[in-house]
């Protein structure tokens, strides 16, 4: 049966400190995320429970969207099938870090504590209920000082699945590196910002020398081919690390330690608040950043809050071409040589 869904609402988890829920996809903001289990005990998921209610989403879904799930850039619509298995997971479930980014909600609203899943999730595995079809997120505090991170990694690389791990970039792993020589490993990093000042009123932590020394290493000796598995990403803080000189200090790094991937985002509480207002500055910057990608042959692509941005752009647009006199469009597209039956 065709209907509009996604693969986190079909075969997608995110395992929170206390919580599972679907996906940890901002949507549109302030709807929250899909809630999948409420509680569920360190060392223990009920997967039974989580199959039954992941069946409710979907029988759902084929009549409307879910209220989480209104508006979501992920929704689409195709054949999906029926089967209870999970095949992308977001591992969420601590919150320790070795930075303190401004901007970061995990630090201000979760306790710093690290539960444990790997029992659980080798559970998974052995009801024969995993499918290595999707990808495995590593997001919450910082993975590499995660206990159980290195066992989770080689289950999942054992399984044939692709990794992505979002990292401080402050301890170099050689798991990660080993694993990006292997192509299944994608490590997105966030440095927002070559000066070291300006990292540090980001990260309040002066580590800004570690993290694109660890960039480095990551990149160096890599096949082409693999080369754009080593992400880097600027998250474009309104008031901090929004200028063109900034900017153009982080493109010149990327290019002279030849990474082939970069990553844009707008500070979340930011586009929250201003979603129907971002500045042009703003807009100015994101396409600054993806003409330089273009020039020079790096892989480009807007993340969260940025997407939602550019589609209010777009939205905003389509509001102006509208509310103009259409006779006016009508001449413009004849000047252009686009004809009207």
């Amino acid at each position: 049966m065709k209907y509009k869904s996604c693969h986190l609402i079909e075969h997608g988890i995110s395992i929170n400190v206390n919580s599972i829920q679907a996906c940890c996809l901002s949507r549109e903001f302030n709807k929250g995320m899909l809630p999948v289990i409420e509680h569920y005990e360190n060392n223990k998921i009920n997967w039974n429970e989580l199959f039954e209610i992941k069946r409710r989403h979907r029988k759902h879904q084929k009549v409307q969207d879910l209220k989480f799930c209104e508006g979501c850039y992920n929704l689409r619509e195709e054949d999906w099938d029926e089967e209870d298995y999970i095949s992308f997971i977001n591992f969420d479930h601590w919150s320790q870090c070795n930075s303190n980014c401004i901007y970061c909600g995990v630090q201000k609203n979760k306790p710093r504590q690290q539960n444990n899943v790997l029992p659980a999730i080798k559970e998974l595995i052995k009801q024969g209920k995993f499918k290595n079809t999707g990808e495995i997120t590593f997001q919450g505090g910082e993975p590499t000082i995660l206990k159980e991170f290195e066992p989770l990694l080689k289950l999942f690389i054992k399984a044939g699945s692709k990794v992505r791990i979002h990292s401080s970039g402050i301890k170099f792993s050689r798991a990660i590196r080993d694993g990006i020589k292997k192509g299944a490993i994608t490590v997105v990093i966030s440095p927002d910002s070559v000066n070291k000042e300006t990292y540090k009123k980001i990260k309040r932590t002066d580590k800004s020398n570690n993290v694109w020394d660890n960039i480095k290493h990551y990149r160096k000796g890599l096949k082409e081919e693999f080369a754009p598995l080593v992400k880097v990403k600027y998250i474009i803080i309104p008031g901090i690390n929004d200028t063109f000189e900034e900017i153009t200090e982080f493109l010149n790094k990327i290019k002279s330690l030849d990474i082939k991937s970069i990553i844009v985002d707008v500070e979340y509480t930011y586009a929250n608040q201003n979603i129907q207002h971002i500045s042009p500055h703003v807009y100015m910057l994101m396409d600054y950043m993806e003409n330089f990608a273009k020039e020079n042959n790096i892989n480009f692509a807007l993340y969260d809050s940025a997407i939602y941005a550019q589609q209010q752009r777009t939205l905003e647009k389509t509001k102006e071409i509208n509310s103009q006199n259409i006779e006016e469009i009508k001449q413009q597209n004849v000047n252009k040589n686009i004809k009207y039956c």
